[in-house]
């Protein structure tokens, strides 16, 4: 064979290959219905929610599945929009202020509270499962805080599971209901907490 055309044949292959790669999705775990929440314009406190801990086999870009019990697999073409733990964080922080009504000040100086009380908001999460047309699973622990009185303080345990439909879209509706449903328990606790009732505050997260 000559040297043209066997070039030629690589150059279609190579041509072929690329036509035929199959292109990369990316999935956030904001729901649309949250991006634009705002809190009220008179709120009780204000929370700081720090940086989200998240453990560091599904710290990648690619969206990592279980797919038994011993095996994980990131999915080539298949990722977050953004660094999983910042779009945690960026849920977790949405859905805290929709159901609070109050506002996250972030990473903010707590002179910026404007003399409400302000609770930071500290989570790990131990586990972040997705197993594609089963389930949405997170296990974590968190913890809340009074800024200005070191003995307000409270740690809880939470783990929520969202069962799932086939599809990489489904699986990331399923964890933004987990992250809402733990959201939902943080929420609790902060208005026990706020409430003085700090000995009740995990019975009052998971009594919702």
């Amino acid at each position: 064979m000559s040297k043209r055309p066997l070039a030629a044949l690589i150059a279609t292959a190579l041509l072929a290959g690329c036509q035929s790669a199959a292109p990369i999705r990316f999935y956030t775990l904001l729901p649309a219905a949250t991006r634009t929440a705002a809190p009220a314009q008179d709120p009780a406190f204000r929370i700081e929610l720090g940086a989200v801990t998240i453990p560091s086999q599904v710290d990648t870009p690619k969206i990592v599945i279980r797919e038994s019990a011993g095996r994980l697999a990131p999915v080539e073409g298949q990722r977050w929009i953004a660094p999983l733990a910042d779009e945690v964080r960026a849920s977790l922080s949405a859905a805290l202020t929709q159901k609070l009504g109050v506002p996250d000040i972030g990473y903010a100086s707590a002179s910026e509270t404007q003399g409400l009380p302000l609770y930071r908001v500290r989570v790990t999460l131990r586990r972040f499962e997705s197993v594609l047309g089963s389930k949405a699973l997170i296990d974590a622990s968190w913890t809340i805080s009074s800024a200005s009185d070191k003995g307000k303080s409270a740690s809880c345990d939470s783990r929520v599971e969202s069962d799932i439909a086939d599809g990489f879209d489904a699986l990331a509706e399923g964890h933004q209901r987990a992250l809402a449903a733990l959201a939902g328990r943080i929420a609790r606790g902060l208005e026990a907490l706020n409430a003085g009732k700090a000995s009740n505050v995990c019975v009052a997260a998971d009594a919702g």
